[in-house]
């Protein structure tokens, strides 16, 4: 199978290590130059291409069984309203409509967030992938849900989008190091909720959902995070501070994300689970 990984970052590189190790040809991309060439030894393929250039995404989805869609959004570029603004529609949406426009009828996959239900289903004792939605005009939620749109509408009959936890793992910081520059660059102001759960996502979990995905054809949309109830951000963050001796963060709730438990029966129905993405913190444990 040609499989083409758009956004070869931490779980497109993932993903596209298994397909190879399963005998796909994939195709990954950058949209800088300067990366091609360490990338080559982790793809078959490296193209140097946006995702608003429709031209150009049109050329290569042409040629695919299947199309991965990685590319997201930098968090270093997301802590404000404005940078939101500025990156999300280009990344999420306009790559969304290049890759739906293509000729050819392959097999699509993207990742999603969990924020796109922010605090609209709070009330429910489970969030399924049938519960409210938000309507929070944020750039985050908003043009992750147009997205969605974009990608199901267009080509629903064959289309897979995951809505996932906060992705960690690789060369991702650490919590403990996370908080520690929220209050070193972001002045302790971060811009989501304390009442959240923490639902993550491991790097290895999410390439494993995607060639889950890829090989099984699996269709709709999907609820993509561990099963195990995880803390609430502002449980584990404070403790994480208070025991770097920091205080507490500010958290302005700009992006809700739930604070109700997060169902993934849909996908278990399918055949998988994320077992490597929950991991209870040894600070928690001693509270």
């Amino acid at each position: 199978m040609r499989v083409l990984v758009i956004g070869a970052g931490l779980v497109g590189t993932a993903a596209a290590a298994t397909l190879r190790d399963r005998g796909h040809h994939v195709t990954g991309t950058t949209t800088t130059p300067a990366k091609v060439d360490g990338l080559s030894t982790l793809f078959d393929e490296v193209v140097v291409l946006r995702g608003a250039d429709r031209e150009a995404v049109h050329a290569h989805v042409s040629e695919a069984d299947a199309v991965v869609v990685t590319a997201g959004p930098s968090a270093a570029r997301a802590m404000t309203p404005e940078d939101r603004a500025a990156t999300y529609h280009e990344i999420l949406v306009a790559t969304a409509e290049s890759v739906t426009s293509a000729p050819g009828s392959p097999h699509l996959v993207a990742l999603s967030s969990l924020s796109v239900y922010g605090d609209a289903s709070d009330h429910l004792d489970a969030v399924t992938e049938d519960s409210p939605v938000t309507t929070s005009s944020d750039p985050s939620p908003s043009r992750f849900l147009a997205m969605e749109a974009t990608y199901l509408d267009a080509a629903g009959d064959r289309a897979t989008v995951f809505r996932c936890g906060d992705i960690f793992g690789a060369d991702d910081p650490p919590i403990e190091t996370k908080v520690a520059m929220a209050h070193q660059y972001l002045g302790g102001s971060v811009p989501f909720g304390a009442d959240a759960l923490f639902y993550r996502l491991s790097v290895d979990d999410a390439a494993d959902a995607i060639v889950h995905a890829v090989e099984n054809r699996t269709v709709g949309l999907f609820n993509l995070t561990h099963p195990e109830l995880p803390p609430r951000n502002g449980e584990i963050f404070d403790v994480i501070g208070a025991s770097q001796g920091l205080p507490g963060l500010t958290y302005r709730g700009e992006i809700a994300a739930p604070s109700a438990p997060i169902s993934v029966a849909r996908l278990a129905d399918t055949g998988f689970v994320a077992r490597r993405s929950y991991v209870a913190h040894p600070l928690l444990e001693q509270v």
